[in-house]
């Protein structure tokens, strides 16, 4: 008896559920960070994907496509949360001033270019709209492939491949406005 089925029946086993859902926990919650641009937001996100998920076990018969399946209740929460949220993204600019040996230690001003170059990117980054950072996120920081992506977002692979590139060229453009500031 798989677990998708001893979660779905009658009332549902919620120690199945628990079992089908551990393992995917951290990917989901990371995800949602991504999207929401706050951890509480993506906590609540996680918390009504996992309801969607239990309410929507009963139509899923292959245990092996859970993961992907699971993804996608998280994706939607995640969005729809990002998309109606009035809080704003915190990003942390404090500055730590280095002392005398951590200053020797950097090579030239590399270091420091590469920190504000970094900085400058979490910014532009966080100007993105949720459904932009999602599948920059998929995509390039998780680096799964084109079909991966469009196996956990449910859409076609070519349409991967032309959002990650529109999503790329506002990236960019939102880094060039960075810059300017």
């Amino acid at each position: 008896v798989s677990l998708v089925r001893e979660a779905s029946e009658g009332v549902g086993d919620g120690e199945a559920f628990a079992a089908l859902v551990r393992p995917c926990l951290p990917a989901a919650l990371a995800t949602a960070i991504v999207v929401t641009g706050s951890q509480h937001d993506a906590e609540d996100a996680v918390q009504d994907a996992l309801l969607s998920a239990w309410r929507g076990l009963p139509g899923l018969r292959d245990q092996a496509a859970f993961p992907a399946w699971f993804c996608r209740h998280v994706v939607r929460s995640a969005i729809h949360i990002a998309e109606h949220s009035r809080r704003h993204r915190v990003v942390d600019l404090d500055i730590a001033t280095p002392d005398a040996d951590a200053l020797a230690a950097i090579d030239g001003n590399h270091a420091l270019e590469r920190e504000y170059e970094r900085r400058q990117m979490d910014l532009a980054f966080a100007r993105l709209e949720p459904k932009d950072r999602l599948i920059l996120a998929l995509r390039h920081s998780w680096d799964l492939s084109v079909g991966e992506v469009a196996e956990a977002l449910a859409i076609p692979e070519g349409t991967v491949k032309s959002r990650v590139h529109q999503a790329l060229k506002r990236l960019r453009a939102a880094y060039e406005a960075e810059e300017r500031r």
